[in-house]
């Protein structure tokens, strides 16, 4: 038996918070919108562009901008009941209609400007879109890691052709849309494929119609379930603003109900979007209990630490939703982990690193390192912070870092107790006793210490963790 997904009793606990939720801007790059009196409010509405006309006209010809923005803010009367209470919509107009009835498709160009000028121009934290292609663009995908890199997410549909979806939905970095029906089943006209992140209602949903004799009407498609999520995301950013469009992402996806193949299909993507559980892993999230990635999971041993580590602000992923927990840590890595932790105090000392440039993300962490005896160069003039810092390395680091916070650092251990003792160098012998017995450093299994081993990002959260706790 499927689940039947209640939506109503958490967002009106959320639209009770929205009193002091932040104004979030939503450009809607459709075909503008007809503000009606008395039903949308225009308030809402801001001024925008017009990319096939290339005017400021943002009056809605052909009535698909106007449904898709009733569904994202919610309407006057309190017939449409939005999520997001402060949310504004801008009008990027591509598509339109001339009053002899010809049709004007700006098309890939006039998508990509309106893009672009939601970024930069309107300042906009998201952008819905209910066009696409069939294929790749590279204008296109252009303009979409642009808004990615702005820190703007981007909500697509994912067609209604029933065939593969449209692009921009299959780029990674966009939310791709599709419809289920009233069975929880995708809805047969909902696109499928990679990309498709997952489904929400989109059948027979009232929306706002700009024909003078009707108020309303029913419509179906996937653009609808695309202004759906994009009201939930509006509503995420107006009460924790701090969110990214990757962190999003993830607590969108991590919201669904599994509804066809176990785990990511392509026909339903990761199921059907539960607002209830969003609302809670954003309230988790908030409050530090989970973290966003795909690749760290609450039974890992290392979970709690990573955990710290990236609520504290000391460590952050390697890419979307990707923490890379057995990835390698290079010395530049962590000397910048331990400068995040102290606080990134003051420096004095001019870099000295050929290979250090000024604008590196751990120049000035090298440079607080270096200048307070934590870490020294492999030479005079080479530091190698893209060069991997072995566990003994660690060690060592670790031990003069506890030094300038003035701990006590004559505790040891007994290394006899490792088969690969003797692999330990004698420079770093004593540094990694001292690791050993106040257990920042414990072994693979085994009686293994791999000294010479590779420190990975898993275990700098870990030791990181034990050191500041300790």
């Amino acid at each position: 038996m499927k689940k039947i997904i209640i939506i109503i009793p958490l967002i009106l606990i959320f639209l009770t918070e929205a009193a002091y939720a932040a104004s979030v801007k939503i450009g809607v790059i459709d075909t503008g919108v007809k503000e009606k009196e008395s039903i949308i409010d225009s308030e809402k509405i801001l001024s925008g562009k017009n990319y096939v006309l290339g005017n400021s006209s943002t009056d809605d010809e052909v009535g698909h901008g106007t449904r898709v923005a009733s569904l994202i803010t919610g309407t006057a009367d309190g017939e449409i009941v939005s999520p997001c209470s402060e949310s504004l919509i801008v009008p990027l107009v591509y598509y339109t209609k001339l009053a002899s009835g010809a049709v004007l498709n700006g098309g890939i160009e006039a998508i990509c400007n309106a893009i672009y000028d939601a970024v930069d121009v309107y300042g906009c934290q998201i952008i819905n879109i209910s066009s696409g292609v069939p294929a790749g663009d590279e204008r296109l995908e252009k303009a979409v890691d642009y808004a990615e890199k702005q820190g703007v997410l981007i909500v697509s549909a994912c067609g209604n052709s029933g065939d593969e979806v449209y692009y921009p939905v299959a780029y990674d970095t966009v939310i791709g849309v599709g419809s289920h029906d009233n069975e929880l089943e995708p809805a047969e006209f909902s696109c499928q494929g990679n990309g498709l992140d997952m489904l929400m209602y989109g059948e027979d949903l009232k929306a706002v119609s700009i024909k003078n004799a009707a108020d309303y009407e029913l419509i179906s498609g996937t653009s609808y379930s695309a202004a759906l999520i994009t009201a939930h995301a509006s509503a995420a950013l107006e009460q924790y603003p701090y969110l990214t469009p990757s962190q999003v992402r993830y607590l969108m996806r991590v919201s669904c109900e599994d509804i066809c193949d176990a785990g990511y299909d392509e026909k339903s993507g990761y199921g059907i979007f539960n607002p209830d559980r969003f609302y809670e892993n954003l309230r988790l999230f908030d409050h530090g209990e989970i973290v966003c990635f795909y690749d760290v999971r609450e039974d890992d041993w290392y979970y709690e630490s990573v955990r710290k580590a990236y609520h504290q602000g000391w460590m952050s992923g390697t890419g979307d939703g990707i923490f890379n927990p057995d990835g390698s840590m290079t010395r530049g890595m962590f000397v910048a982990i331990l400068y995040r932790a102290e606080g990134e105090p003051q420096i004095n000392n001019v870099l000295k690193f050929n290979d250090v440039a000024e604008n590196a993300y751990y120049a000035e962490a090298v440079g607080w390192a270096t200048e307070n005896g934590i870490i020294a160069g492999v030479s005079n003039t080479e530091f190698a912070p893209e060069q991997n810092i072995t566990r003994e390395e660690m060690a060592a680091v670790m031990s003069r870092y506890a030094d300038y916070k003035g701990i006590n650092t004559d505790s040891q251990g007994d290394l006899t107790v490792f088969a690969d003792a003797d692999a330990v160098s004698g420079w770093a012998r004593e540094n990694v006793n001292w690791a050993v017995g106040t257990g920042l450093i414990s072994g693979k299994g085994g009686g293994i210490l791999d000294p010479l081993g590779s420190t990975t990002r898993a275990e700098a959260a870990v030791i990181l963790q034990r050191f500041l706790e300790k």
